[in-house]
């Protein structure tokens, strides 16, 4: 068999019926279905269902991988670990790509020479859920501030993410020291940057996402981006990169006027309050973080 020109790789938790939706997008894609795999990795060991969903993946390469809870940037390394692809997609399973995904993706990197990390926008398919449109919104806005150059990006999201094969491998990975999602993607795109590689933003290769959200897990996502955050400053301390600067104080109050003067945004009262809550759940964590690294330390010192 010719080595495909795509892997996809999609990390699932216990969302059978999201992944069915996910894998339906990504068999509906244009692109040629000799020239693309799917890889869908089970971190939640349910293979009597993702098993049931292969065989509805029609005229795709389709595997599932099982591994027992240990985090979704393990998931995608195992993903990657067997994939054949010359590129590797990346998204997750409450996702859908449009159908032209792919070949958007294709159409930039095969103009490439040199190894070019390329991400796509993501829309909020929850439009009704104010806690799902307030969190992608923060994303809008860290988007905006970071992607103003397109050719010159700064962060992407692993729910959007295309590598080329061997320069992903060769850097080595993603971080499983980032164990839930937050900051895994950004400690990549700051690793990538530091081997001298390109980041692009391409926002018309759009990713629909439905992440079903109440207050509680909006929290803990913000708590687990705040822990993230603290991790990515320690990793950064210790592979030489230098500490990480704080952003200005005119980003967190752009940060917070965001709702107020975004266009797309229809709940702006309720989307403000959680931004401001946000932030609250990044410092907490953030901090949480912080005394769990200095307790971990204590024995050390004290030796």
């Amino acid at each position: 068999m010719s080595t495909p020109t795509f892997s996809i790789i999609v990390p699932t938790y216990q969302r059978p019926e999201r992944l069915a939706l996910c894998l339906g997008s990504l068999a509906a894609q244009t692109f040629s279905k000799a020239d693309y795999e799917v890889i869908v990795v089970d971190d939640a060991a349910m293979e009597h269902v993702t098993g049931q969903l292969a065989n509805n993946t029609l005229d795709v390469a389709f595997r599932v991988l099982s591994q027992n809870h240990l985090g979704a940037a393990t998931a995608r390394n195992a993903g990657a670990s067997v994939a054949q692809g010359r590129y590797l997609a990346f998204t997750d399973d409450d996702c859908r790509p449009i159908p032209d995904w792919l070949s958007i993706l294709e159409q930039h990197l095969s103009q490439s020479e040199a190894p070019t990390l390329v991400g796509g926008r993501v829309i909020n398919e929850l439009q009704d859920n104010v806690f799902a449109s307030a969190s992608q919104s923060l994303m809008d806005f860290l988007f905006d501030e970071f992607n103003r150059e397109h050719q010159r990006a700064r962060l992407l999201t692993s729910n959007n993410l295309c590598f080329p094969a061997d320069a992903f491998r060769a850097i080595g990975s993603f971080d499983t020291a980032f164990p839930g999602a937050g900051g895994e993607d950004r400690e990549i795109c700051l690793r990538w940057a530091q081997a001298g590689h390109r980041l692009v933003y391409l926002p018309e290769a759009i990713v629909f996402h439905a992440h079903d959200m109440n207050l509680g897990k909006f929290i803990r996502q913000h708590l687990a981006y705040g822990r993230g955050a603290a991790m990515l400053r320690r990793r950064a301390l210790e592979r030489g990169y230098g500490p990480i600067p704080l952003e200005r104080s005119s980003f967190y109050w752009d940060l917070l006027r965001y709702p107020q003067r975004a266009a797309s945004i229809r709940n702006r009262g309720a989307e403000s309050v959680l931004f401001a809550v946000s932030q609250v759940a990044n410092t907490v964590g953030y901090f949480q973080a912080r005394i769990d690294e200095y307790a971990e330390q204590l024995p050390a010192v004290r030796r």
